[in-house]
């Protein structure tokens, strides 16, 4: 078995302003053989908690245990745990092979389970070719897939990995993504993946856990993550484009309750209500009734029309009667293949819809948008919390 399970762990350092914790309170349950993400933004704690597990960093309260045993005094080379590191580490001096085997010599295998475990681990990552090599004759990638390597040999109960992509260009990146995930595929052993980059969280993790302020914001699968984010943070930093967010206030209305933008703005389409009576709404909603809200959905569920179009000027409104109709005005076009990114201005908001790529829309452009209100998110403007 090689579940890590850590325990509300602490970790301060000394000098940090406030006194704050780099890891405040964390309590996470990996099941063995999980590939585990920790993905946030920068300074969130991550990599404190990735070196906390190694044995690299002490903490300062709370307890890690690996495989059911507690190792919060056990040394990093008697935890059984394998880290590949950001800038590579390798011996610019060793051959390929000398880098792979080098764990496995310090640790006195016998010289032919070592050749063994070399060749193997070689041959899996594409390697076998470039086995008598130095490390300045191979490219970034290769260079990584070493450092992989030396990992799998080892054949250790954990893999580490702290952003280990992030010095490879944007192609590179994408597939040492996927031959990582083809690796866990393979070795069903337990991996736990540090990056800062959404995209590699959501195509990567069997769950993710999201960090801010050395806490954690939500632990869960990508798909529920995207779709059912537990707070403001988590809904904004998962998903790219990020969520379209809409403060305003809650009011009863005869079909459930009506969402009603705060905007202050007097231009055309600045002032709007969204009757929301989808039976999903909870009964939390209703005790947020008259209180301020924000009111989230994703690119894609706002809908324009594909054709230019030529709408009339919509005459100002003074806010009273009918609310007027949402329209926007197009501030930015990002074509982007498959896809097309429209920025919208919407009174003083900025949102992004996602289109197909026929949509033929120019700058400057005024649409109406059709938000699909099946998928909207609530949240609380006061904790940041989903109503649910």
């Amino acid at each position: 078995m090689a579940r890590v399970v850590l325990d509300k762990i602490f970790k301060t350092y000394p000098g940090a302003t406030g006194n704050r914790p780099a890891v405040c309170g964390v309590s996470l349950d990996i099941a063995d053989g999980e590939f585990m993400v920790l993905v946030g933004p920068s300074g969130c704690g991550k990599s404190t908690l990735l070196r906390l597990i190694a044995g690299l960093e002490t903490a300062d309260a709370g307890t890690i245990s690996l495989a059911g045993r507690v190792v919060n005094a056990v040394p990093p080379k008697d935890r059984d745990l394998a880290m590949v590191f950001q800038n590579y580490a390798l011996y610019p001096h060793l051959t390929v092979f000398d880098n792979l085997a080098f764990g496995l010599k310090l640790r006195k295998l016998p010289r032919a389970e070592i050749a063994e475990r070399v060749r193997a681990a070689a041959m899996q990552l594409g390697l076998a070719e470039v086995l008598d090599r130095l490390p300045k004759a191979l490219s970034g990638g290769q260079r990584q897939r070493v450092a992989v390597g030396r990992a799998m040999v080892r054949q250790p109960k954990v893999f580490l990995f702290d952003e280990p992509l992030s010095n490879l260009d944007a192609q590179l990146r994408a597939a040492t993504r996927a031959e990582i995930g083809r690796l866990h595929a393979r070795l069903a052993a337990t991996m736990i993946y540090v990056t800062h980059d959404q995209v590699e969280a959501m195509t990567m993790g069997d769950r993710i856990c999201v960090m801010k302020d050395g806490t954690i914001m939500q632990v869960a699968a990508p798909s529920d993550l995207y779709n059912s984010p537990a707070n403001l943070f988590v809904a904004g930093f998962i998903g790219s484009p990020p969520m379209n967010f809409l403060p305003g206030t809650l009011e009863k209305s005869p079909s459930g309750f009506a969402f009603v933008a705060s905007n202050s703005s007097r231009h055309a389409g600045a002032n709007f209500k969204f009757e929301l009576s989808a039976p999903y709404l909870s009964t939390r909603v209703a005790d947020h009734v008259a209180q301020p809200v924000m009111l989230g959905l994703r690119p894609e569920h706002l809908h324009v029309p594909l054709a230019v179009s030529k709408l009339p000027v919509v005459p100002e409104r003074s806010g009273d009667g009918d609310s007027p109709p949402l329209i926007a005005q197009i501030e930015l076009i990002e074509p982007m293949g498959a896809e097309t990114y429209l920025h919208l201005r919407v009174g003083e908001n900025i949102l992004i819809a996602r289109i197909p790529p026929a949509g033929r829309h120019v700058l400057g452009e005024k649409l109406t948008l059709t938000p699909d209100l099946t998928h909207v998110h609530l949240f609380s403007s006061v904790t940041g919390d989903a109503l649910r």
